[in-house]
């Protein structure tokens, strides 16, 4: 019976002692860190859509609020090791997000769109024949471009986020299709004409 009482108190003391093996300073500095980068996180704002890559959207808000729960219960052994980790993880989530916009069609149309708005909200009325055939070709041949491209869109949003070979055969097979479809080819070419009209400015 002693036995056993002392075994249980020299667990209860090494569980103890494991937990506060980090001093105060340590764990709040900790916290602070991840804190911090989800401070960071959240000025850049979200880099995905929804509707465009849903996967890589939530996994994105998902890895936020880790930061901001780890923020407030990190202890002295989540760094470095774990804040770096999940630093990485994010940065390179990021990365693939920001490289794949340029294939998000409707999120480049509605910008477009809100800039011809500004234009015409400021006093410079849009009317050129031009630039109205412009925005017709643009959401024309951008539904064209947006369907073609969907469902390769969808497979580098369904790749693992510890599947790299699976992402980048996914991404180049939509650099590929994206450079060899007609329709994405006008789109661009609208879209180009258009930024050329500087609608965003005052």
């Amino acid at each position: 019976m002693g036995v056993g009482r002392t075994g249980l108190a020299l667990v209860l003391v090494a569980l103890t002692l494991t937990g506060c093996g980090a001093s105060p300073e340590d764990i709040a500095a900790c916290r602070e860190q991840f804190a911090d980068h989800q401070q960071l996180l959240g000025e850049n704002g979200n880099p995905g859509r929804k509707g465009f890559t849903p996967n890589m959207t939530a996994r994105w808000d998902e890895a936020y609020a880790a930061f901001g729960r780890l923020g407030k219960s990190a202890t002295g052994d989540d760094c470095p090791d774990r804040l770096k980790e999940m630093k990485a993880d994010v940065s390179d989530l990021e990365a693939v997000l920001y490289k794949i916009d340029d294939y998000d069609v409707a999120r480049m149309i509605r910008r477009a769109e809100a800039d011809l708005e500004h234009a015409e909200s400021v006093g410079r009325s849009q009317t050129d024949y031009v630039l109205i055939m412009l925005f017709r070709t643009l959401r024309e041949r951008g539904a064209d471009a947006e369907k073609a491209l969907a469902p390769l869109v969808a497979r580098v949003d369904a790749a693992k986020p510890d599947d790299t070979a699976e992402r980048a055969a996914a991404m180049v097979a939509l650099y590929n299709a994206a450079a060899g479809n007609a329709a994405f080819a006008d789109f661009t070419e609208a879209l180009d004409s258009i930024r050329n009209y500087e609608l965003d400015e005052e």
